[in-house]
């Protein structure tokens, strides 16, 4: 995932309504780990879901009990679509991940077995 394609919000509705800023990897690291324990989601799971483009609850608004909003992670509507590719160990990545070893192509995870 590069920080650029993404966005974030804490939830708070403004008199402008959401502000909404390219996350550091600070903050994308909290926003992971805060949409692990709201979406009750692992975390290859959640990075999937950002990857295939779609945005996940983080956090709680600041103003949770008056407007009962979440903050919200995910890609920026112009940043370009993640080509993903089945491998021959099974997973599917985006095709940046996929690594040839010796039996066929791998992910990052599966590498060393079938090298």
């Amino acid at each position: 995932m590069e920080l650029e394609h993404m966005t974030m919000t804490d939830g708070y509705v403004g008199s402008f309504g959401k502000t909404w800023k390219t996350p550091t990897l600070a903050d994308l690291e909290k926003a992971i780990q805060g949409a692990m324990k709201i979406e009750g989601k692992t975390r290859e799971q959640i990075i999937a879901i950002l990857e295939s483009g779609k945005a996940v609850k983080w956090c709680q608004s600041p103003n949770f009990y008056y407007d009962h909003s979440y903050g919200v992670i995910g890609r920026k509507r112009d940043a370009p679509s993640v080509t993903v590719v089945h491998c021959d160990c099974g997973h599917s990545v985006p095709a940046g991940q996929s690594m040839m070893a010796s039996t066929g192509t791998s992910c990052l995870d599966c590498y060393d077995r079938m090298s």
